[in-house]
């Protein structure tokens, strides 16, 4: 037991630290975004290259973890989590990448509308980790039900601004944000055993 104790708690760091670069390179884009420092984004490309490494590395430690032990019904929704979980964090990365390419390539004034929507991005990713941190499934939820409103902002984006850089750096950000609804599900399935990834049954749940 001591075994299997010790390797989950191992896994739980290493995921924490996947989700500390994610919020570095969320951060990065958002403030570069609103301060319309393009050039700053230079930084997410060299992360982006370390998160991919720590996806590799944490998708083997879950292999390994599996083939070695027989955890418990509970441990292991977890570490099938934390193996979807690692895909989501490595794709947020990559999307930040595709942010930073595609404002770069563009040159265009940042609309407001798009800092906004980085904003918001960012606080789902932070809400998000928070409650993967604290296998939180109610915060989950509430996580999954508030999508909705990042997908609105992303469609009025596209639709106002013509420019093929800012529509497609509104579709990346909006892709971050449903990565991170994906980690909520993973979340919920994780800590109840539940598959939600049909809204109506999140509504259910809470009262909704």
């Amino acid at each position: 037991m001591l075994i299997i104790e010790k390797a989950l708690k191992q896994l739980r760091e290493n995921l924490n630290s996947m989700t500390e670069v994610v919020v570095d390179m969320l951060e990065l884009v958002k403030s570069s975004l609103e301060q319309e420092k393009i050039n700053d984004l230079e930084v997410v490309f060299k992360q982006d290259k370390h998160l991919d490494q720590l996806e590799k590395s944490l998708a083997r430690q879950c292999m390994e973890l599996l083939a070695l032990i027989n955890p418990h019904a509970s441990d292991l929704r977890f570490v099938f989590s934390v193996i979807k979980t690692n895909i989501d964090l490595e794709r947020m990365g990559d999307e930040c990448k595709n942010v930073a390419r595609e404002m770069k390539s563009a040159g265009d004034k940042v609309p407001p509308e798009m800092k906004q929507l980085a904003l918001m991005v960012v606080d789902t990713a932070k809400k998000t980790f928070k409650a993967l941190a604290n296998s939180d499934s109610k915060l989950a939820m509430e996580i999954i039900l508030d999508d909705d409103k990042i997908d609105t902002m992303e469609y009025n984006i596209v639709q106002k601004y013509p420019q093929l850089g800012i529509s497609l750096t509104a579709k990346a950000l909006e892709r971050i944000a449903d990565h991170a609804t994906n980690i909520a599900e993973n979340i919920i399935y994780s800590v109840e055993g539940i598959d939600v990834r049909h809204e109506n049954t999140i509504k259910q749940r809470m009262g909704k």
